[in-house]
Parts: C-alpha cells; structure tokens; sequence
C-alpha cells in the first residue's frame, strides 16, 4: 500500500494532467503524501497545493533539477524548499531560458536536414509547460508526420550522438544543492540505477547529497535493496516514487503501486521536518 508518492510530473513540465488533477488522481488511489516534481519549475505547486486543500492528502514541496557532476548528466529531486525562495527562482529562470535557447538550436538543426519544424509547433504541444524539453520537440515530429513515434523521434534525430542533439548546459550539482540548502530544502538523487556509478554517487555525497530515490519503478527488489544499504551506510534519506507522467499504461500502473509505505514515510517525515522549510510549518504534520 503506497502511502506517499514523491515523484510525479505534472503538465507543467512533460507530464498529461494538471495539478489539480494529480491530486483527484492520487487521492483515488489512496496516496496521503504527494510530492509534484515537475522538471525545472515550480509552477504547478500552487495548483497542487489549493487542490489538496481540505482534502486528505498533503503535499510536500519538489522539483526535478538537471545538473552535472564530473561532467555527466543526473536529476535531483529537491523537496520541502521554499518555492518563493529568490535565488531559487532566478535560477529556474535562467535555466528556462537556457532551455529555450537549446530547443531553438535543435530545430535550426532539424531545419537544416529538412525537416520542416518550428518553434510554433513545439510550443503547441508543450501547451503549459514551462520547460522545453526533448519530448515536447519529438512530439512536434510526431504530429507533423515526420517520425511515427516519439521513440523513432529520438532514435532517427534527438538522443545523444544523433544529428539534431544540442546538450543542456551544464549546471554544477553542487550549486544546486547549495541553492535548495539555502531555500531551506534537501537534495535527493533520482532513479540512481539511471547509469550513475558509484564513484558518481560518492561524488554527490562529497558535494552535499542528502538522499537517494531507493524506490522507483526502474527498480526491482535486488537494487532497491542495494541502494537501501547503500544509503543507511551513509546516514542518507530515502525516498521513493513513480516517476508518473500520465502517457505510458506503466505510469497509470505505478501511480499508487509504486512509493513508499507508511512506516518508510515516518522515517523519512521526522528528518523532513528537522531539516527543511516545509517541515517547520504545520503543513509537514499531515499525512
């Protein structure tokens, strides 16, 4: 029985359903703790946040973050900052915009293969996200009739090494984790068996980690119980989730299978509340 869900997406950044309606969703489901991590913004936490309202479910603070460590890509998950926080928010900004830049870079290199692409049609099936990603653009492929699939999208033109992949910029993990510290938050690694080696995961720890996503559909009971140890060892949170985005019939499947149990949920609230902005307000006493 998954008691607390902390990692769904929302049509904010590449998810299907609004806030509002995750909330609808996962309280169907019987899910008391809900955190919305859409991908570089932290709009949809309002939404989520009056949806909640007087409902029983409460909703924890998040955000999946992009950043760089030695020079590879990983994704923290941030909960319980501050979302109004200034520092945080500038640098959402600045990132939203560098996002931009990129997806403009992918379609003038699309465009020089002939591939008839504009900006317009990304944004039509972005719709309301606030961060332009690869799957807003392979979607555009896809309703113009240049691919069949979103896959055959990433395959044919945007997976690394493809001709019309540009790589996000580079943001250091440690500027991030001081960034989520400041606005009172904590910094937790996402669905690490996503090719992150453990020299890799040291190096987070190095530069401030404070937990790691043990639970995640990409994880069977083997690594889940690896990355349990692994943490433990190193007196680490860990957290756990879907990863719902609302597309696939495997997201449907993981919302309310996939996350933590009411005991896992215990342990992780008390530090929660000892260490972070959301977890000093009477809000962090729900669920």
């Amino acid at each position: 029985m998954v008691h607390a869900d902390l990692h769904t997406h929302t049509h904010c950044s590449d998810g299907q359903l609004s806030p509002a309606a995750l909330v609808d969703r996962a309280v169907s489901k019987g899910i008391q703790v809900l955190s919305v991590t859409d991908h570089d913004t932290t709009v949809g936490l309002a939404g989520a946040a009056r949806a909640a309202a007087d409902r029983p479910i409460a909703v924890v603070p998040g955000a999946e973050l992009s950043v760089t460590v030695d020079g590879h890509e990983v994704h923290l998950l941030g909960y319980g900052f501050d979302p109004s926080h200034p520092s945080l928010q500038d640098h959402l900004q600045r990132f939203a915009d560098a996002r931009t830049e990129r997806m403009q870079a992918m379609i003038a290199r699309l465009q020089e293969r002939g591939v008839s692409v504009a900006m317009e049609d990304v944004g039509r099936e972005a719709r309301r996200a606030q961060s332009l990603g690869r799957p807003h653009l392979a979607q555009a492929l896809v309703a113009g009739g240049h691919v069949d699939t979103v896959q055959e999208a990433f395959d044919e033109y945007l997976a690394a090494g493809r001709p019309a992949h540009v790589e996000k910029p580079p943001v250091p993990a440690e500027e991030v984790l001081t960034l989520l510290h400041d606005a009172g938050g904590i910094g937790v690694l996402a669905h690490p068996a996503h090719w992150t080696p453990s020299a890799r995961l040291r190096a987070l720890v190095d530069r401030g980690l404070d937990g790691i996503e043990v639970v995640h559909p990409s994880h069977d009971a083997s690594l889940q119980s690896y990355y349990e140890r692994w943490a433990r060892g190193r007196d680490l949170l860990r957290t756990g989730g879907s990863d719902f985005h609302g597309h696939r019939e495997r997201d449907a499947e993981a919302l309310g299978r996939v996350g933590l149990d009411g005991d896992q949920w215990d342990a992780l609230r008390s530090r929660l509340m000892e260490e972070t902005a959301w977890g000093r307000t009477a809000g962090a006493t729900a669920g």
